[in-house]
């Protein structure tokens, strides 16, 4: 059996490290001065080098040419480099918890090592260590012989006790960026023989968000398919997403208001089988993106681990021909459409509803008059020009007959006298899922409907409470779409109704209510 690739090209000494470079340098320069510290903490997400350079600085303790011993021979080096010394110990916490493990490590510790310098004990996911073998181990840890070094790594820094955190020196591993990962995986393609397009390497990379060996296995799943040009589009088979130059596409269709063409994509990739829900996860981190780059293009710094220098130049200019409020929005309807796309009849249909309210709300003359001109909005010291769907675009987005109903009230943008009309509907469709929630609902009353915001009048906190539950709202929500076409957002206020003298004995108003909503009666005594 092969080896994965991910071990065929483990770094064999510092200078083939990927990443991680502060580091890599600190760590060099205390062997090469002879500064070595007892115990080492390494930190950080899995797939980042951790184990990997703690085993890279176990074989340099001792095989590095220094001043204060005599350099080992090139057997004893073999043997510390390829895993097979006994005085590089690896522990796996994950299955030595317990306390016995530790002291029996406690109890061999001492013994000195058979040919290196240093005893070498590098102790992976230490943080699933007991509370009991931790107390065993810092007793080592304060007093531990000359001859031993400890390496912890973890990827959970929080479950560590400080007793042990505040006696190591602690290397905190950062996820590494879409360039260092890709600059790996084409040095690993190129030694395999084999060709990989630029953006398919950028998608895997991607798809590890971070982690070298994740990329490295996700490449080894693509070399697999023993083809002599990987494309772009047999990785995104593979990892079932969409190609990124479609996912960039539509962002900048979103910017100009391209309806048609943002229309047209969604149903192309639903007729070639991509999975929208990842595509919609896929756009909105793009639309993250392009929000950080629109409002200052600095930003990018922290974009680096998921987007290629490529790409960031193409949402920076698609942040340019956006506002920031444009691109807030644009996430919240695309948020709101995934979370839809499981239990929609038509699987892009809350695509296509999130790609129309945007366009045709961008601009308000849009849902009266589509000859209009392009306007011209200040933005600081900038003027932006909106783009405005045209009269095409309206004609081009009949051919879609899966969207007319919904179109139509999109468009329109309904008032509030039209959502009050259609609320008894929207009670019933709440009334499918919850029962209980569609009796709370039709006690409130219909305040205001403003920038898609329906806001409830309620006259108890309670009531509020219920109806601003996150579930409870979402269902709310949904059934506006299902009956008004629109991604509607609920608010809950509470308006208390002025008290009328009483007739006659009887229950209160509040009771009444809960009867209503249970469904009871009232049984006099």
């Amino acid at each position: 059996m092969s080896k994965t690739l991910y071990r065929t090209y483990r770094p064999g000494k510092f200078s083939d490290v990927f990443g991680q470079e502060h580091i890599v340098k600190t760590l060099t320069n205390a062997v090469k001065n002879d500064r070595i510290g007892h115990a080492y903490l390494f930190t950080g997400p899995r797939g980042t080098g951790k184990t990997t350079i703690a085993r890279l600085l176990a074989t340099s303790v001792n095989c590095d040419e220094r001043q204060d011993f005599t350099k080992p021979d090139k057997a004893v080096c073999g043997r510390l480099q390829d895993g097979s010394s006994l005085d590089i110990i690896e522990i796996d916490a994950a299955s030595h918890t317990g306390v016995d493990n530790i002291r029996e490590l406690n109890e061999t510790i001492v013994l000195p090592p058979t040919e290196a310098p240093f005893k070498v004990y590098i102790i992976d996911e230490v943080h699933m260590l007991s509370t009991g073998a931790f107390n065993a181990l810092l007793k080592t840890l304060e007093e531990p012989p000359a001859h031993a070094i400890f390496i912890l790594a973890t990827t959970e820094i929080h479950k560590v006790p400080e007793t042990i955190i505040s006696r190591c020196q602690r290397f905190d591993f950062t996820r590494l960026t879409i360039t260092q990962i890709t600059d790996k995986l084409a040095y690993i393609a190129k030694s395999e023989k084999v060709s990989v397009e630029k953006e398919a390497l950028e998608m895997i990379a991607i798809a590890a968000e971070g982690g070298m060996r994740d990329a490295e296995s996700l490449l080894a799943q693509v070399i697999a398919l023993e083809d002599k040009k990987i494309t772009a589009k047999e990785v995104a088979a593979i990892l079932g997403t969409a190609e990124h130059a479609k996912v960039l596409a539509m962002v900048d269709f979103l910017a100009e208001c391209n309806t048609e063409g943002a229309i047209r994509l969604v149903n192309e990739l639903s007729d070639q089988g991509y999975d929208l829900t990842i595509f919609g996860k896929e756009l909105i981190t793009k639309l993250r993106a392009t929000l950080f780059l629109a409002i200052n293009k600095d930003l990018s710094d922290i974009l680096s681990y998921e987007l290629s220098s490529d790409e960031q130049k193409q949402l920076l200019a698609a942040g340019t021909s956006s506002t920031p409020e444009f691109l807030v929005r644009a996430i919240e309807e695309f948020t709101r459409a995934v979370q839809q796309i499981r239990g929609a009849a038509i699987p892009q249909l809350p695509l296509e509803i999130a790609i129309i309210t945007l366009c045709y709300n961008k601009n308000p003359s849009n849902s009266t008059s589509q000859n209009s001109t392009p306007n011209t909005q200040a933005t600081g010291n900038v003027t932006k020009e909106e783009s405005v769907p045209q009269e095409a675009d309206v004609k081009n987005s009949k051919e879609f007959t899966s969207l007319s109903t919904a179109k139509a009230s999109v468009i329109t943008s309904p008032s509030l006298e039209k959502i009050t009309q259609k609320w008894d509907q929207c009670i019933a469709k709440v009334k499918e899922k919850n029962s209980s929630l569609a009796a709370l609902a039709s006690t409130a009353e219909l305040l205001e409907f403003t920038d898609n915001k329906l806001v409830l009048s309620v006259p108890y906190s309670f009531h509020q409470e219920k109806l601003l539950d996150g579930d409870n709202k979402l269902t709310i929500e949904n059934a506006l779409g299902t009956i008004c076409g629109l991604n509607i957002r609920i608010d809950a206020i509470i308006k208390k109704k002025v008290k009328k003298e009483k007739t006659g004995p009887g229950p209160s108003e509040l009771i009444n209510q809960a009867i209503h909503m249970m469904g009871g009666q009232v049984v006099e005594s």
